[in-house]
């Protein structure tokens, strides 16, 4: 019997690292900018921090979402959904579109490459 555990297994290694380098730099700050809109407006007495609120707070859960299936190995879809939750908040919402649109392109590239 092998009781080697799963996570010392190059392969898992392998799988997390390329993972986590496709989490761009430019989603992680606009994940930071979204939480920040939600914190700041989660406690407004005035309509328009009410509809910011209501406004940031699903695409917040979308950016979310769309990281976590980036990580669990669905860079395309997760990357997909990023761009959505981002586009809402134009011009600073392109931030995050941009990392997202960085991950496409590594994609596409790497497939091309594989094609060589």
């Amino acid at each position: 019997m092998n009781f080697e555990s799963e996570n010392n297994n190059p392969q898992n290694t392998n799988f997390l690292m390329t993972t986590t380098k496709l989490i761009n730099p430019l989603m992680i700050v606009w994940l930071i900018i979204q939480l920040l809109i939600v914190l700041f407006t989660m406690n407004s007495s005035d309509n328009e921090g009410l509809i910011l609120f209501w406004m940031a707070l699903p695409c917040l859960i979308l950016n979310c979402i769309g990281v976590m299936i980036i990580l669990s190995g669905k860079p395309k879809t997760g990357s997909i959904l990023f761009m959505i939750g981002s586009v809402v908040f134009v011009p600073i919402g392109l931030i995050g579109a941009m990392g997202a649109r960085k991950i496409l392109n590594k994609i596409k590239e790497d497939k091309f490459l594989e094609t060589l």
